[in-house]
This record gives structure tokens, sequence and C-alpha cells, in this order.
């Protein structure tokens, strides 16, 4: 090792250990900040539900005094006086207790008698209610609070007090209540400053709640939360999840004395720790401008080194990575590069043919040459499609595809490319039915099947091909996928071949994966075949065992019919009117090739091979154009965006974008900037016509 190098890795060294020294400053200093905060925000709230449970419960003994007081009163004077004279002493007694809304006597029969004011109500049958079944029943001696109720006496929500009243036997005598309204808790506790983020709940010992602060809507009183009643017993703070928004949360809960009512204060631990959050921003603000200064130091440090340093060895080291990150690049690129340029020419070649063959005469050697020019053009059209497909991310668009259809003209399309001596056996049985696809992707699953059935074979063999509908009534695993319930087509293949361990079957479908010789395989036609199939939400079953061949079964849910698509008669386009129609390409033949379709139309065509003098000439009179036509790849400002600064200026202009790479990305920009249709390049005639038609009716 030179010198240099260990100069070097000690600089290199030193401001790793800078680094991690700021950042486990920064950590620590989080920690403690944290700590600090949660637990003054505990003590907080331990000193707070405390308080107010204290408060709770001298309230509380007050209204029990009051029901003693009421209930010897009762029996030893009261039940002697008029009806008028103990409405009277009910009052005077109520005066000196302010949560008390109605105080009120009830017999044995439990039948109201008296109460402390008039409240609009009549005097009512109570004998069902809890408290009164309770205080029947129990000791002479007993304060009982029901849950919360509608009572009769004023029809409001309240808590109903209770205790028993003694006849001069000892016997059961009634019932002396105190109705403390949830109203006037509510307004007790409004008062309040909890903070944000926080709340009070009052709760009796089954978890049925009593009051809430905030109130909170869609949490009635009566709801129950046994959570917080478990709490009681508890250290004074806890951390839980809340039922009701799933929040984390800081809780306290004390018990108001004896007394079967539980005083719980939370608060949101978001919001308890924000001043910990915002410090900790800018903690990492600052490491991060710290570490960002030690690095361009060390970076600054390094390339005095490396200037220092000469030599063939590292030319030759810096020229091998630099062709190597060249080969990359390349790669990396290839399948947009291959799509952009081959969509560039399909483009002029079917355009201008598709021009040419309506200028010909139908039925003529040139028609028919044009005709032959059009089919291949249009197979090397989804070629770059399929291209496209498999190397970028995101589905296709997907319609209904008649599978039979499709099944039918793979083989026709495989049946050529195989040796005499292999032959293929089928058994097509779908009918109509369709699967909610892309006819593309459904075409390489099957052609990737019977492909591989075919290498399998050599140079001899057969290969079954099988289609039908067929129905899972219950769930059943596959070896790839599940098979939910419903109405699936069963495509599957079995070959003669040689077939497969169980080692290699578990692996057939992984990506790259090939038992094939070095370059006489990818390892990706299986794979592809597998996220197909998963995407459109079927399964797959492979059955092998060396010797006996493979047979593959593919299922595929039923979304309907569908009939195989009938041949097209030549179209009736629709034709424009003389509307101008901004054409903007980045090719120049290609600008000339729409202008030559859209003059053909009827249309004004107005051609520009830069997004950027496209947009200079909207600007300069943006009421000139009636529409406009842009391709997506362009240099310097693409098509989305082009769109989007038109519309700006003129809201509701037609706009179609044009592009040989459609996926859900570009789709989710055409949306964004208000383009009324996107077309997949090269463009026909027929889906020019109707696209732009439809965009200028629909304005």
């Amino acid at each position: 090792m030179t010198s240099s190098e260990r100069l070097r890795q000690r600089i290199i060294a030193a401001g790793v250990v800078l680094v991690a020294a700021f950042a486990g400053s920064a950590v620590y200093d989080g920690w403690r900040l944290h700590q600090q905060i949660t637990f003054a925000t505990e003590r907080e709230l331990g000193n707070l539900a405390k308080a107010l449970a204290e408060q709770g419960a001298r309230n509380l003994q007050a209204v029990d005094l009051l029901l003693r007081d009421t209930g010897e009163w009762w029996e030893t004077t009261g039940r002697a006086l008029a009806p008028e004279a103990v409405a009277e002493a009910l009052a005077s007694r109520v005066v000196g207790v302010s949560q008390v809304s109605v105080l009120t006597v009830v017999d044995a029969q439990g039948r109201q008698r008296h109460r402390s004011r008039v409240t609009g109500e009549p005097l009512a049958d109570v004998s069902d209610r809890p408290y009164f079944q309770h205080q029947r029943q129990g000791s002479a001696d007993g304060l009982f609070i029901n849950e919360p109720v509608v009572t009769r006496t004023d029809g409001r929500p309240a808590l109903v007090v209770s205790r028993r009243l003694t006849a001069p036997g000892g016997g059961f005598d009634g019932v002396v209540t105190a109705i403390v309204t949830l109203q006037e808790l509510q307004a007790a506790y409004s008062a309040l400053a909890l903070g944000e983020g926080s709340a009070l709940l009052l709760t009796l010992d089954d978890g049925t709640l009593v009051v809430r602060q905030p109130e909170e809507p869609g949490m009635p009183s009566g709801q129950r939360f046994p959570e917080l009643t478990a709490l009681r017993g508890a250290p004074l703070i806890d951390r839980s999840v809340s039922p009701v928004d799933g929040r984390a949360k800081l809780v306290a809960a004390v018990g108001l004395g004896k007394r079967p009512l539980t005083l719980t204060i939370t608060r949101d631990e978001h919001h308890a720790l924000r001043p910990w959050h915002d410090e900790m921003r800018s903690a990492i603000v600052r490491t991060l401008l710290l570490a960002t200064l030690v690095v361009l130091t060390i970076a600054g440090l390094l390339r005095q080194l490396r200037r220092l340093e000469a030599g063939e060895a590292e030319k030759a080291a810096l020229q091998a990575r630099l062709q190597k990150a060249q080969r990359l690049e390349s790669l990396g690129t290839l399948a947009g590069g291959i799509a952009h340029d081959f969509n560039n020419i399909l483009g002029a070649i079917l355009g201008f043919g598709e021009m040419a063959q309506q200028h010909a005469e139908p039925g003529s050697d040139m028609r028919r040459y044009i005709d032959r020019v059009m089919q291949a053009g249009a197979r090397a059209r989804v070629l770059v499609r399929r291209i496209l497909e498999f190397s970028r991310s995101g589905v296709a668009e997907r319609l209904p595809v008649n599978i039979q259809a499709v099944v039918e003209e793979a083989l026709a399309m495989l049946r050529p490319t195989l040796p005499e001596a292999i032959r293929i056996d089928t058994r097509l049985e779908a009918g109509t039915a369709a699967v909610l696809g892309d006819g593309t992707q459904l075409h390489q699953v099957v052609m990737n099947l019977c492909t591989n059935a075919a290498q399998a074979l050599g140079d001899a063999g057969s290969i079954a091909v099988g289609l039908d509908r067929a129905t899972s009534s219950v769930a059943q695993p596959m070896l790839h996928g599940e098979l939910a319930p419903g109405t699936y087509v069963r495509l599957v293949v079995a070959d003669t071949g040689a077939g497969m361990p169980p080692e290699v079957l578990q692996r057939a479908f992984d990506p790259f994966f090939t038992t094939k010789k070095l370059g006489e395989g990818t390892g990706l036609g299986l794979s592809m075949v597998h996220g197909i199939v998963t995407d459109l939400g079927g399964a797959i079953d492979i059955e092998s065992e060396p010797g006996h061949g493979t047979r593959v079964t593919v299922w595929l849910p039923v979304c309907g019919e569908s009939e195989a698509p009938p041949a097209r008669p030549d179209p009736a386009w629709p034709r424009g009117n003389g509307q101008v129609v901004m054409v903007v390409d980045d090719e120049r033949p290609l600008v000339e090739l729409a202008e030559e379709l859209l003059a053909e139309l009827g249309y004004e065509p107005v051609g520009f091979d830069s997004s950027e003098r496209a947009l200079e000439a909207f600007l300069a009179d943006p009421q000139r154009f009636d529409a406009v036509l842009t391709d997506e790849m362009l240099p310097g400002m693409a098509g989305s965006e082009l769109a989007a600064r038109v519309l700006a200026l003129r809201p509701g202009l037609p706009v179609i974008l044009a592009s040989g790479n459609v996926g859900a990305a570009l789709e989710q920009r055409a949306r964004d900037a208000g383009v009324v249709a996107l077309l997949r390049k090269p463009l026909g005639l027929q889906e020019l016509a109707e696209s732009l038609a439809h965009a200028l009716d629909a304005r």
C-alpha cells in the first residue's frame, strides 16, 4: 500500500468518525429531550388527573351527603308531610348542591312521588330502572350510580345517583335519587384548559362512558371502554393506542376515591412530543450540514491527492470504469431507444402507406402490394409494443378478450416454426368466454408456454393444448397462487419431453432461471407468464417428473362473453371542417406526415418540430388554434408540459398526446395536464380521425 493510499484511508476514516460523532451527539441529545418532554407531560397529566379526581370525589361526596340527609329527613319527618311541603323541602335541600338538577323520592313500588322542582314531565314508574332494582335488593346502606340514561324526570341524559329508603319496620320503602345531567357535567369540564390533543373521560367501573371533553362525534355516552377501567389499578401513567382514532396516547387514569368512577386524561403522543419533533428536525438539518461540510472537505482533500497521483495504471482504471458505465447506460436505454426509433420509422411507413392505401384502386396489384406493406408494418408495431410492455412498469389497458381466438392465433403463428416431427394436438372448447386483460399479454402467455414445451421436446414429440371452462366452488391452493371460487377458463399445455426434477420444478417460474445452455435462453419467458397471470387474478399449476413430460395449467377468471373480432371493413373516417390543428414532433418527417394526414381529413395543420417554437406561436395568437396534437418525447419541453402550459392560457382547448411508450406514469401525467386523449404511436389514420373529431365535438 502506497503512502498516498494510506493517507487517503486516514482522511476518510477521520471524516467518518467526525460525522459519526455529530450523529451520535444529535441522537443522544434527542433521546434526552424525549425523556424530559415525556416526563414533564406525564407529570402534568398525572397531577391534573389527581386534582380533577379529588374534586370529582368531593362533588360526589356532596351528592351522597345530600341523599343521606334527605333519606334521614324522609324517614323521620318527610313522609308525614303534605306533598306541597315535601316538594318545598326537597327544593330547599338542592339549593346548596349545584351539580344536582332534580331530587326525587320514589316509593317502594317504583312510582315517583315527590320532586324538588316541576320538570314538565309526569311522575313516572321507574321500577324497571337498574338503580331501583339494585336498591330494592341491596343493603340498607349503599350509594348506587346508574349508567347514563335519558331520565323520565326531565327527559335529558343524566347520571342517577340513589340511596335506599327504609320503612319504620326496617323494610324497603323506596329510594331517593339525585339527577346529575350530562350537560351540566360537560359544562363543568368545558372550562378546563386541557391542552392541544388532550381529552378528559369520565367512566364507570365497567368502562361505560359518562362524559368526554371535548365531545367526540360518534362517541355517545354509554359506549364502553373497559381498557380505561383496567388502567385504574395500573401505574398512574400508561401508553396505549386509542380504540377511537387509532393514535398513540399518554394516559393518566385515577379513581374517584372508592366510588365506581374513573377519571382519565389522555394526550396524543404526537402533540405531546411536538417540541421534540421540531428540535429533532433542526438537529437533523444541523447534522446534515456539518456532515456535508465534512464530506466536501474530504472530497477536496482527496481531489488534491488524486491530482498528485499519476501513471498509466490510474488512467487505465479510469478508462475501464468509463467504458463500463457507458455499457450499462446503453443497456438501460436500449429498450426505450429502440421503441422511439422504431415508432418514428413505423409512423412514417404506416402513415404514408395508409394514405397510399386509400388512393390505390381496390383489387389492383398496387392495392395488394400496399396491403402487404401495411400488414408487415402492423406486425412490427405489435413487436415494438411487446418490447415496451416487457421493459416498462405498469399494466396495459384491460378489455374483454376472447381467449380462444388468442390461442388459435398463437398456435397458427407457432406451427410453421416447429420441426415437422413435433405434433400439436388441440382441444379448444372455451367458445366465447372472455378474459379481462390485454390481448398481447395473453398472446405472450400462450406463446411462451408452447415455445417452452417445444424446446423440451427437441426434434420430435407432441404438444397437447387444451382450453375449456371450469368452475371452482371452493378456494384451491395452486403451485403459484390460490384459486378463488368462481368461473375460469383453463388453459393446459402438456408435452412429452424429458420432464423436470422437483428442485427445477420449484424454480421454473423464477426470473432469469433457465436450464438451457448459455446464450440459448434468458429465463424471462415463464417469469413473464407468472407476472401476467398473477396480475389478471389467475393461478398456475404445474406437474412434471423426469421421463414423463410436463403439464402446465393456467386458470384465468372469466369476465363474460366476447365474440372473436370480425374482419374490419374499410373505415368511413370522420372529417374536419377547416379547423386549425397545431402539430408538434421533433422528427420533421413525422410532422410532415401528420400535416398530410390532417389535410387529407379536412383540417388545416400547422407543424412545428420544437415544443419551444410551438409555444411561442401559441403565445403570439392563442385563439388561432382549434386543437393541439403533440408528441410526448420532445427535447427540452415534454409534450405533457406543453399541454399544461397551453391549457393554462386557454382552458378547454382539446389537446391530444402521442407516445410510443404509453404506461401508467404517462397516463397520470396526461390526466394531470388536462389532455383529452392519449394515443399510441405510430398513429393510424382512423384512430387519429376519430380521436380528433371526438375531442372537437366534446369541446
